[in-house]
């Protein structure tokens, strides 16, 4: 990669380091590596990881020592316990978040995590409908609109499995009723910018997939 040096190049090399030492179904990597790979391109921020309950100790260690923050491994196991979920600073390099999968939908975003190689790097993302899924769920800003805006990027092409979305959501606890008018108020003001772009067809494709949901 031309990327040498860079946090990105950086965190790339740690994602290698622990997709080596671990089964993606051990953890997965969510925002703002996931979603740039899916499309959603912006400034690397946040390195988020998905990590499973039963292998914890282990690949949260391996986790903070690919980043450089290994001697903090004893308070980010004890925050992990008692909260599920910790942020590290690694001073020069995007934010570290650790969550562990205790909910239903969480154990169906590491069920996804598939390895991927990006040149000379590996690592284990989530299926595109998990990572919308999992973000939509947060209900916290800004991560419900990197999902909303993946959704919208992969709809068109009619390659994204509404179905499966659909049921994830309802896994998750998400109305799939008012995800649908969040995405057809989102579509509404979509248009007055890209009145050419979007196809009104399919608004109506994605509502008749996603209600068929039981």
């Amino acid at each position: 990669m031309t990327t040498t040096g860079s946090p990105v190049h950086f965190a790339f090399s740690a994602l290698t380091t622990i997709t080596r030492r671990h089964k993606c179904h051990e953890f997965t990597v969510l925002n703002d590596i996931a979603t740039a790979l899916y499309g959603l391109v912006k400034p690397l921020e946040e390195l988020r990881y998905l990590v499973s309950a039963e292998s914890a100790e282990s690949v949260v260690y391996t986790i903070l020592e690919a980043h450089g923050v290994s001697r903090h491994y004893s308070e980010v196991l004890e925050r992990i316990r008692e909260q599920g979920l910790v942020a590290v600073s690694t001073v020069f390099y995007p934010l570290l978040v650790i969550e562990v999968a205790l909910k239903p939908l969480d154990r169906e975003v590491l069920r996804s995590s598939r390895l991927v190689n990006v040149e000379e790097h590996e690592l284990c993302m989530p299926g595109l409908e998990h990572l919308i899924a999992k973000l939509v769920s947060t209900k916290l800003y800004p991560y419900t609109l990197y999902g909303y805006t993946l959704l919208f990027t992969w709809l068109s092409s009619r390659s994204l499995d509404v179905k499966l979305l659909g049921e994830l959501l309802r896994t998750s606890g998400v109305s799939v009723e008012e995800f649908v008018r969040e995405i057809e108020s989102m579509f509404e003001h979509l248009q007055l910018f890209r009145p050419h772009e979007l196809d009104k067809s399919l608004l109506e494709y994605f509502k008749s997939l996603i209600f068929s949901v039981k």
